[in-house]
């Protein structure tokens, strides 16, 4: 592992337990913060409706057909599905969760009629960095807290 890739998996881990630990520890009730946890994931799935359907198949799959816009939405549904329902269970998901979650909708689309090797591949490298999306939205999160705390 390089040490800028080392750098980046530290930095992470950190904003990752100061998120967690911020969260544990906050003024806030345990509803404040469940309702700042649903804020988090409305903001992801806002990141993920700020661009066309056709824009995002694009960039997945580098080019735009009916198969790749059908397995792109049975991926976004299933994604959002299982997030909610993830979410309902643990207000804070670590990356682990997030790419256990991945990694369960690329089994279950595997199955898809005319999907292919390559297609999942990409798939599944595009929903892997989606969770820089969630972890930005939790340091957001973080940062407010952490004024709460000072105040």
């Amino acid at each position: 592992m390089s040490k800028q890739s080392k750098f980046g998996a530290t930095l992470l881990f950190g904003a990752l337990l100061g998120g967690v630990a911020a969260f544990f520890l906050s003024p806030k009730s345990g509803k404040e913060n469940r309702e700042m946890a649903k804020k988090k994931w409305a903001a992801l799935h806002l990141t993920l409706q700020t661009k066309t359907k056709e824009e995002i198949v694009k960039e997945i799959f580098g080019s735009v057909s009916a198969n790749s816009k059908k397995l792109y939405d049975l991926a976004q549904k299933e994604m959002n599905t299982r997030l909610d329902q993830l979410k309902e269970k643990y207000p804070d998901i670590d990356k682990g969760k997030y790419m256990d979650v991945v990694k369960e909708v690329l089994t279950r689309l595997k199955s898809e009629k005319d999907t292919t090797k390559d297609q999942i591949t990409s798939l599944g490298e595009f929903l892997k960095s989606r969770w820089e999306s969630v972890s930005s939205e939790g340091k957001k999160d973080v940062k407010k807290v952490t004024k709460a705390i000072k105040k």
